[in-house]
């Protein structure tokens, strides 16, 4: 460590003991936004493993959400096999269609079977702890292009769907960088015109609100954010005219029930999601909706605009609303799915919602439901099932009118295509007995995904022939990959981890290119293992990393014993990868930090510091604190 990073260190240092922890982080505001949130995250899969890379307050978070998501994983499986009946019937009934509700007495009656439920599970907890004695516990898309002109020479947020864009914490248009500061309320505009950066302005929110995510469009800033309201969840989406960055100006706001899930800008409109709980705690009146419906600025949501569940639990709906940023203060349209939690993927013209039903034998089925949108208009169109449950949203994709999923059934895998109705037309079961899938990623007709257990198959998948897909090839290599992204023509990139083939230990990060241009024959093409770095954001956020195949750029940050370093590798066929730059990360935050560029000049931020580099020659140029 050079003297001049060591300066920066000491101005961290002063700095850090001047912050002040926000309010929403005390111990008795996190335990009002366990109660909200966990649900959103109980049918996520648990990682395999959890680094200590967040503060001890973060660490406890997680461990009592994970006990409340246990307990309510029990409570579920004695009835969840009902669930699977119930949700045949209902595709049954429906002809697969996704039917509104009549009238609000017809939402209190699935509202009522939950108070019912909940009071018998609250019933059972009750006596539970008194035996224990227990005292308070308490696409084709290369992923990163958003609709940007190719004549625009600076980066983008790495996306999941392209021409679908999504919030980061960090952005840029090309001039200024708009940087989410670590208080989580500020967000800083930073100007990097000839080489310096300085910060020319700031938005800062009230009290008690909480930044999520930053998007920019068209000479505005929008911000996603927890509104702070007291004794309830609500998330509100705030616009700014930035065509003055030093002096940005607030144009409206909308605000709606429920915890921000995500959020997406799309066709000129912003679509948010929010999971809204229904308060079981206090009973629900049937005579005021608003004791058990979401509300949009204040308004309670229509009956005819709530969606009915497909399994006979209701205790929560998944909140969308459109908002065109001309029109701050306004929804253009709203939609709320009866639900019990679940995740989402955005396609360029559908919501698909997919909810995971967990049965007493183990075993899976995974609800799905399709929210068509254009023009900020949203339609509910389509609702099906399939066997099996998604790693992540990488594993669903919408093409030609088809969805096509890679699912875990059991203890195999299998591949799955629906129709336009969301019903099955094609394939293929049974595949990589007792292993899982860790990544997958689409290119039109081809499928390509990673399952593991001691060696790593990666399948390639014939989709053109919606009633017969068929495996092309699967590739066995030592370790596995968590991440894949199309890097060009006839290439396909993995990052994930090196695995001892003999010991099974896990080693260091490794990258690795797949030679697709046959995709009968995928060819392991080059690799390269970071043995002293175990582990990398991106594994957990798609968004941590900086990958642009035109300007032959990998970028992302890992931990090892030094602490976070970042990466920045180039790759030719000649040479296979090349390591541009491997320096110490200065910043510390909550968050992961993030690489971006402008020109010839990478921007490393991480909390409040931001480090810049030349890409002509790699050396550092400058740095920042917030």
């Amino acid at each position: 460590m050079d003297r001049k990073e060591q300066e920066i260190l000491e101005r961290i240092r002063e700095r850090a003991e001047e912050i002040q922890v926000p309010e929403t982080l005390y111990p008795e505001e996190m335990k009002k936004r366990l109660r909200k949130e966990t649900s959103s995250m109980q049918k996520s899969k648990y990682r395999k493993r959890l680094y200590a890379a967040g503060s001890v307050a973060a660490a406890c978070v997680v461990f009592a959400a994970g006990l409340l998501i246990w307990g309510d994983r029990q409570e579920q499986g004695g009835n969840s096999q009902t669930e699977v009946s119930w949700l045949e019937d209902t595709l049954a009934d429906t002809g697969g269609m996704i039917r509104t509700a009549e009238s609000y007495d017809e939402i209190y009656g699935y509202v009522e079977k939950s108070v019912e439920r909940f009071r018998a599970s609250a019933v059972e907890e009750s006596a539970s702890e008194g035996d224990m004695a227990v005292g308070d516990a308490g696409t084709a898309s290369s992923g990163t292009e958003a609709g940007r002109s190719s004549a625009e020479n600076y980066s983008q947020t790495n996306v999941r769907q392209e021409g679908v864009d999504e919030g980061d914490v960090v952005k840029t248009d090309g001039r200024y960088l708009y940087v989410l500061q670590d208080d989580g309320v500020t967000v800083a505009i930073v100007d990097t015109a000839g080489g310096q950066m300085e910060t020319v302005g700031r938005i800062r929110l009230e009290d008690g609100e909480y930044i999520y995510e930053i998007y920019l469009m068209d000479g505005k800033m929008i911000l996603v954010a927890d509104s702070g309201a007291d004794n309830t969840q609500e998330t509100e989406v705030i616009t700014y005219d930035i065509q003055k960055p030093a002096e940005p100006k607030e144009e409206g706001r909308v605000i709606q029930s429920g915890g921000y899930q995500s959020s997406r800008l799309s066709d000129g409109f912003v679509y948010l999601f929010t999971n809204h709980y229904i308060d079981l705690w206090n009973e629900p009146d049937p005579r005021e909706p608003g004791t058990y419906l979401p509300s949009i600025n204040d308004k309670v949501m229509e009956e005819t605009d709530i969606y009915l569940p497909q399994t006979e639990r209701a205790d929560m709906y998944e909140v969308i609303v459109s908002i065109n940023p001309d029109q701050p203060d306004q929804v253009k349209d709203s939609k709320a799915l009866m639900s019990k939690g679940g995740e989402l993927y955005v396609s360029n013209e559908n919501i698909y919602y997919y909810e995971t039903i967990w049965q007493p034998s183990g075993s899976t089925v995974t609800a799905v439901r399709r929210v068509a949108y254009a023009d900020g208009k949203l339609t509910g169109t389509a609702q099906g099932s399939f066997d099996g449950y998604l790693n992540d949203s990488f594993s669903i994709d919408e093409y030609n009118g088809y969805l096509r999923v890679v699912s875990t059934v059991d203890d195999t895998n299998s591949v799955y295509i629906l129709n336009e109705k969301l019903e099955k037309t094609g394939s293929i079961e049974g595949l990589a007995e007792e292993e899982r899938i860790y990544s997958a990623r689409f290119m039109g007709d081809i499928a390509y995904f990673v399952t593991f257990r001691e060696t790593d198959p990666l399948f390639s998948v014939d989709l053109s022939d919606p009633e017969n897909p068929t495996i092309l090839g699967a590739l066995k290599i030592p370790g596995f990959s968590e991440y894949l992204h199309f890097y060009g023509e006839g290439k396909l990139l993995g990052i994930g981890m090196e695995v001892g083939e003999e010991t099974q230990v896990t080693g260091g990060i490794k990258l690795t290119m797949f030679d697709i241009t046959d995709p009968r024959n995928v060819i392991e093409k080059d690799t390269v293992v970071l043995e002293h770095i175990y582990h990398t954001d991106l594994f957990n956020n798609y968004k941590a990393v900086l990958i642009e195949p035109d300007q032959n750029m990998i970028g992302f940050s890992g931990y090892g014993e030094g602490g976070e370093i970042y990466f920045l590798f180039e790759y030719d066929e000649m040479n296979g990868f090349t390591c541009r730059m491997e320096e110490e990360i200065n910043g510390s935050g909550s968050r992961s930090a993030r690489g971006l560029y402008i020109g010839q000049v990478l921007y490393v931020v991480q909390g409040n510091v931001i480090e810049s580099y030349s890409l002509e020659d790699y050396q550092k140029t400058g740095d920042l604190i917030l």
